[in-house]
């Protein structure tokens, strides 16, 4: 192909050339140059796929070793961009917990919205008797769009247990990993927590959203702000770019996060007033005004909780009780609201049985409710008939995160279910195939002959879930 590339290119470099004037001969020459060039960029290879982060360098590796394409990799890969379609909706603050089966690839999403000004913690604590890793990963949606995920941050947690010691299971080895981040626009995230192939885990999960400044005036809340921010001012000719927060003359007005003063002066508007830069990472300036006294000065460096002033209503706030004017800017000045209302960060206690964790129960009733998320507001999934098993991944509050038998996942109230003890007894009258899946493309795990008895665990759909006489559990078919 590039001998006959090179052919053409030189022909038409040669019908050029056939030209008696100079300018053909130089226009022939450049379009030889442009066609090789042309050649050169028809030829060029690819750019080799680097990895960014470590869960990407792992699923890079399943692919190096010929592991991509088979069922175990194959799986791996599936359920990590399965966790970010189709993550938990979850609210702050949040705890579960859980277990990873070895025998099972498996990911975790969870989805949460935050405010612009808010502060996310997340945790996550494992506890295994293997060397494991487990990747933690941060994403990012635009426009809410589970297809586009932008990836954030991340993170891995490694077990290393030592080879003497003693398998109690309270004294399993313990990893724990926190992650933290403020977003200064409202935005919806991801947080995906992925275990490595063929290890077993026990993990906790903790997320918290608060504010991610300290109160500027000291003694006194969010039940102080009395003029909020875009307010009318001035009959509409221009719109509040702070809050008001109104206090005794005289009461201190604190630094509300670690930051250095670039202006403290005095303004015909603000009177009394300081600048404070934080840090690059977050970008961020904070505007005091109206201070009756400022004590500090510029470049100097303060920590939250400093004092910067006392409370006033210099400037033209003169007509007004004294207040502090709390301003934040980032690209232009931005609601503080958010950056200043505390949350509630005590998650509800665990209440849901945890010995069911990693084990099989069944619905209790029908019309068991399965949603999206374990609190009451999250979207209904789907409906459940009476004793059908559902596969216990994790508890959160009083709910389970569950797998339904066609492999869907949801979260479900806990006292709705209760463990497969024996419903009833039954038996086949012909052969009969119990599967490891509720589907005729099921493989079959054990062949029932005529005359055999069995007990009767729950039911799905066409199929019951049994137990076989050597004790192995799975699916049979009763049409």
């Amino acid at each position: 192909m590039q001998k006959t590339l090179e052919m053409q290119v030189t022909q038409r470099a040669l019908k050029l050339l056939s030209c008696s004037a100079p300018t053909c001969g130089m226009i022939a020459f450049l379009a030889l140059l442009l066609s090789i060039g042309c050649a050169q960029e028809i030829e060029r290879v690819p750019e080799i796929f680097r990895p960014t982060n470590a869960h990407e360098t792992y699923r890079l590796s399943l692919v190096e070793a010929n592991l991509g394409n088979s069922a175990l990799g194959h799986d791996w890969i599936e359920a990590s961009e399965a966790a970010l379609r189709k993550p938990a909706h979850i609210t702050s603050p949040f705890l579960e917990s859980g277990y990873f089966d070895k025998s099972v690839a498996t990911a975790i999403g969870y989805v949460f919205p935050v405010t612009g000004g808010q502060r996310v913690d997340a945790k996550v604590i494992l506890q295994s008797h293997e060397p494991l890793r487990v990747f933690m990963d941060l994403f990012r949606l635009v426009d809410n769009d589970p297809q586009a995920p932008i990836h954030i941050a991340s993170g891995t947690m490694l077990i290393e247990p030592s080879a003497d010691m003693d398998p109690i299971p309270d004294s399993a080895p313990e990893s724990s990993r926190r992650l933290r981040f403020e977003p200064v626009r409202d935005g919806t995230y991801i947080l995906r927590i992925q275990p490595e192939l063929l290890r077993s885990a026990h993990y906790t999960v903790g997320l918290t959203i608060d504010a991610s400044l300290s109160f500027p005036v000291a003694g006194h809340t969010g039940r102080s702000i009395w003029s909020a921010f875009g307010a009318e001012r001035d009959g509409g000719r221009r719109s509040h770019r702070g809050i008001d927060i109104f206090a005794d003359r005289g009461t201190p007005v604190l630094a509300a996060a670690d930051g250095v003063v670039s202006r403290a002066t005095t303004t015909s508007v603000g009177g009394n007033v300081v600048w404070i830069n934080l840090d690059r990472r977050r970008n961020i300036r904070l505007y005091y005004a109206h201070l009756d006294s400022h004590n500090v000065e510029s470049g100097q460096r303060v920590k939250v909780g400093d004092q910067l002033g006392t409370v006033g209503n210099t400037g033209n706030a003169r007509t007004t009780p004294p207040h502090l004017h709390f301003g934040v800017y980032t690209r232009g000045a931005v609601d503080p609201l958010p950056f200043l209302k505390r949350m509630r960060t005590e998650p509800q206690s665990l209440t849901a049985d945890l010995s069911r964790v990693g084990s099989w129960s069944r619905t209790t009733d029908s019309n068991v409710v399965v949603r999206t998320g374990p609190n009451s507001g999250a979207r209904l999934l789907t409906t459940l008939d009476q004793h059908t098993p559902v596969l216990v991944w994790g508890a959160s509050s009083h709910w389970y995160r569950v797998e339904l038998p066609n492999g869907a996942h949801g979260y479900i109230i806990g006292a709705t279910t209760e463990p497969t003890t024996p419903l009833r007894k039954e038996s086949v009258t012909s052969i009969s195939n119990v599967l490891d899946h509720p589907t005729p493309q099921g493989a079959t795990i054990q062949q029932l002959v005529p005359g055999s008895e069995f007990p009767v665990l729950g039911n799905w759909g066409e199929f019951l879930y049994v137990q076989t006489p050597a004790g192995l559990n799975g699916w049979l078919s009763f049409e």
